[in-house]
């Protein structure tokens, strides 16, 4: 099984967990269904969406007082991997400046 990690950043790279008090939502998606939604951690902003299956997802963050209130991510997850989409926003204009995807692979023939 994989697992896909959707994180919020600001410009500098630190957790954004919430404006105005409220804080980000991560949604995770496939084939049009919901397939999972959470409020990121408070302290890291991060929400983990464990033990899936490989697949095509789409990744979303939500809020409502940010430009685009919610953006998404189309991403393929492989068998024995970890996903990171990471959100970075520009958070004194609220602005989406741009999206990474990094891929961790789990390398079990090793232990």
């Amino acid at each position: 099984m994989s697992d896909i990690f959707i994180s919020i950043r600001n410009q500098n790279g630190n957790a954004m967990t919430s404006v105005e008090g409220v804080a980000f939502v991560a949604i995770l998606r496939q084939d049009g269904t919901t397939v999972d939604r959470q409020t990121v951690s408070l302290r890291y902003a991060i929400a983990q969406f464990a033990d899936l299956s490989p697949g095509e997802y789409i990744a979303a963050a939500f809020h409502e007082s940010v430009n685009p209130p919610e953006a998404t991510q189309k991403v393929t997850l492989a068998a024995d991997e970890l996903l990171q989409v990471r959100f970075i926003y520009l958070e004194p204009e609220r602005q989406l400046l741009r999206i990474f995807v990094q891929r961790y692979p789990f390398d079990m023939g090793r232990f």
